[in-house]
């Protein structure tokens, strides 16, 4: 869901749940996204249709109707809002805000890696989200960057259609000798029938950041290679701020991950962002020191480029049986860094007293009030 609409094509439906569907945003494995509009009001929104071919298999449209169900317990500021769901010829259907922004995906391969301040800025924006979608009990399973919108108001983490309940138990990976999602942004404990959990999500954030400021992969060298965890990670020309964190996202036992709470705590107590909400490149120096060089370190080709051409899927690893305009993407990936730094001020007294208070059921009255408020 890029920003970059398309026209509509013969065989597209031209009106879904009373909505006039304006154009296509872009596509999945297992479902098309639309730009809609309510008639009534001329608002935007985007709705997601499952694929003709796959509304006739139980599985899939579990999948799709799990999606609507999971995306709506998370907070609104880290995600699209889920405005209505359900189904209609046959078809289900899940209607959305409309994010209006580019994918970083998009924006990585318009313009490369991302500059020091910028790429901070999604660090922090999507270690906040992640924090969200974990404390609302969910493990989002698929982090890459076509699913990180860099939006006027921050980032945003969508698409969750292989999200699950966190679930001690694990999947059935093991038993099925499948593993959902999309290959090279997966943890290695996952690639080998272990559980998806919150930690996954946090080896996923190491990738995806490492990558934003890099142009390669960290470990592996490109994200269509299946990892299994025996290389070290590569992070030379990371700016060194983000370097620890990355690093311990990137730990092979997934027990020695920091939670995604405790990297956005890293990461907005490590240095304080100018009054405007910028993030300095690098901290100031202890003494008189050249600035490291913006080329320093080795550099793979252009972020992004094919990276995100596999789409989520079920696959077998081994071992088991379009870009917006540059100068558009540069505005709306800066301004989304900023309007991060602001919204993390909202919500870091709150993570800080979570540290040394039990985390609250999702059942108890006060969760509720709050969910009722997104």
């Amino acid at each position: 869901m890029d920003g970059h609409i398309t026209p509509l094509e013969p065989a597209d439906p031209r009106e879904v749940a009373g909505l006039t569907l304006l154009g296509r945003l872009g596509s999945g494995g297992m479902g098309m996204v639309y730009l809609g509009a309510d008639p009534a009001s001329g608002g935007r929104v985007a709705v997601k249709t499952i694929h003709p071919h796959l509304a006739g298999d139980p599985s899939h449209r579990r999948r799709f109707r799990d999606e609507a169900q999971l995306a709506s317990r998370v907070a609104s500021f880290c995600t699209a809002r889920v405005l209505a769901h359900g189904e209609e010829n046959g078809r289900p259907y899940l209607v959305t805000e409309y994010v209006g922004g580019v994918s970083l995906h998009s924006r990585l391969v318009a313009d490369g890696p991302l500059p020091a301040a910028d790429l901070h800025g999604v660090a922090v924006g999507v270690a906040s989200a992640l924090a969200a979608i974990h404390a609302a009990g969910l493990v989002h399973r698929d982090l890459k960057p076509a699913n990180v919108m860099l939006t006027l108001s921050g980032c945003r983490v969508i698409d969750f259609g292989i999200a699950r309940s966190q679930d001690p138990a694990g999947p059935a990976a093991a038993a099925s000798g499948k593993v959902l999602g999309t290959p090279g942004w997966i943890a290695p404990e996952v690639l080998i029938g272990g559980p998806a959990t919150p930690a996954a999500d946090v080896f996923a954030w190491g990738c995806l950041i490492a990558h934003a400021g890099t142009g390669r992969m960290p470990i592996g060298g490109d994200p269509a290679t299946l990892r299994t965890g025996a290389d070290e990670p590569d992070l030379s020309g990371l700016p060194e701020p983000l370097v620890p964190a990355v690093r311990s996202a990137l730990a092979k036992n997934p027990a020695e991950r920091p939670t995604a709470s405790d990297l956005l705590l890293t990461l907005v107590e490590q240095q304080e962002p100018d009054p405007f909400g910028r993030w300095p490149a690098t901290p100031p120096p202890a003494s008189p020191a050249p600035a490291p060089s913006r080329g320093s370190g080795r550099r793979g080709r252009r972020a992004g480029a094919g990276h995100d051409d596999t789409d989520t899927r079920a696959f077998t690893p081994p071992g088991m049986v379009d870009a917006t305009s540059s100068t558009r993407a540069r505005v709306l990936a800066g301004a989304g860094a900023a309007a991060g730094t602001v919204l993390i001020g909202a919500i870091i007294f709150g993570l800080a007293q979570g540290r040394n208070e039990p985390q609250q059921r999702p059942d108890t009255p006060a969760h509720k009030a709050r969910h009722g408020l997104w």
